[in-house]
């Protein structure tokens, strides 16, 4: 498992470098937002240890070009700022979790195993699945959804940027046995959109429906 350190503070990388190989992680270190998405450009990392205010480019910065670009990595931001405010800001940008400094090295090693292991987590802009734990979240906060919801959105996430007609839906969702109408994939579709955003699942008159990465 390969993480990357993004941290400016010399004795913070030597810390977190030498906890990290303790545990078995291969290590890499960078020491600011632009080196960060330099080196993921050439560079495949499992998790980036992202500290928020760094020189050249900051933590935020980096989390959203890491978005935008689309560079499959999950992001623990870890920072000194202290306000829920600035809590909530490091998540939407991005960031799969969020620890303040200054913080216990085993509860973030703990943090850190919970994201590797929710490497296969789905996730959509601001929207995650984790297929594990059945669990949905949107800007990290818990979202209840039915069944039928939780199955369509699933269905969703694991094919973005493809149409999905009705009749796939069903199939996908609903099991090939069912025989009610096949509007119901619109009345399910509009009760998902008023949870997850009216614009996460597109409409393609003719055609069906698409989830997009980008609005």
């Amino acid at each position: 498992m390969h993480i990357l350190i993004a941290e400016d503070d010399l004795d913070m990388q030597k810390i977190l470098k030498l906890y990290l190989q303790r545990e078995g992680f291969t290590v890499s270190v960078v020491s600011n937002g632009r080196e960060a998405i330099d080196f993921l450009a050439e560079n495949h990392a499992h998790l980036v240890i992202m500290d928020w205010m760094m020189p050249i480019q900051d933590g935020l910065w980096a989390c959203r070009e890491i978005r935008r670009l689309r560079i499959p990595v999950k992001i623990l931001m870890l920072t000194a700022k202290g306000e829920n405010g600035d809590e909530i800001k490091g998540l939407t940008c991005g960031a799969d979790d969020y620890v303040r400094k200054p913080f216990d090295i085993q509860v973030l090693l703990l943090r850190i195993r919970k994201l590797c292991r929710a490497e296969h987590m789905l996730s959509c802009r601001d929207i995650r699945l984790n297929p594990d734990t059945m669990e949905v979240a949107k800007e990290g906060e818990s979202l209840i959804l039915t069944r039928t919801e939780y199955e369509l959105l699933k269905c969703f996430l694991s094919n973005q940027g493809q149409v999905l007609s009705r009749e796939v839906l069903l199939d996908h969702v609903w099991g090939m046995d069912y025989e009610g109408d096949i509007r119901t994939v619109d009345t399910t579709i509009r009760r998902l959109r008023k949870k997850i955003g009216e614009t996460m699942i597109q409409t393609r008159i003719g055609l069906g429906y698409v989830m997009m990465p980008d609005v």
